[in-house]
């Protein structure tokens, strides 16, 4: 059986290595997409874009990644209560990406694809966030948000 090389930088207990709270320039390097989320009554794809911090701006940081809190885009399904206005971070985003300009004349929002943003350069905010788990043990990681467009990703051909 061919077992391959497996590699894990750094020491693997020290979790310490994490991107304070601030402002960072980044590339988006990747999104985890998780479909048909329900919370509550509402139903939503849930988008997190993962951010590689700019090594030439923070080197301190460099080939550091932090993961989006979150860019939710609602949407009607038969068992599930709509609201449109819950959509405004989602607008707010692609709006800022330059994407679906097309579809957002007819007020459709488009859908959210990789190819769309990967390797765009952005302003992040970084922040953590906190909360008990079931053991009641505080868990806390960094998370980011979207502030500005830098460079618009590039042509994916």
């Amino acid at each position: 059986m061919e077992i391959g090389d497996a590699f894990y930088p750094d020491d693997p207990f020290d979790f310490g290595k994490s991107v304070p709270a601030g402002r960072y320039t980044a590339h988006i390097i990747g999104m985890e997409l998780s479909e048909n989320v329900k919370f509550g009554r509402y139903v939503a794809d849930v988008f997190k874009p993962e951010y590689e911090i700019d090594r030439d701006e923070h080197p301190n940081y460099a080939d550091n990644t932090v993961r989006d809190n979150g860019i939710f885009r609602y949407k009607k399904t038969e068992d599930a209560i709509y609201d449109h206005k819950k959509n405004w971070g989602f607008a707010k985003f692609i709006s800022m990406m330059g994407i679906g300009k097309e579809e957002r004349k007819s007020g459709q929002l488009p859908f959210l694809y990789l190819h769309d943003i990967k390797m765009a350069k952005v302003l992040i905010d970084v922040f953590k966030k906190k909360f008990l788990n079931d053991l009641d043990e505080e868990i806390h990681y960094p998370v980011a948000r979207v502030i500005q467009l830098i460079d618009k990703a590039p042509v994916p051909f």
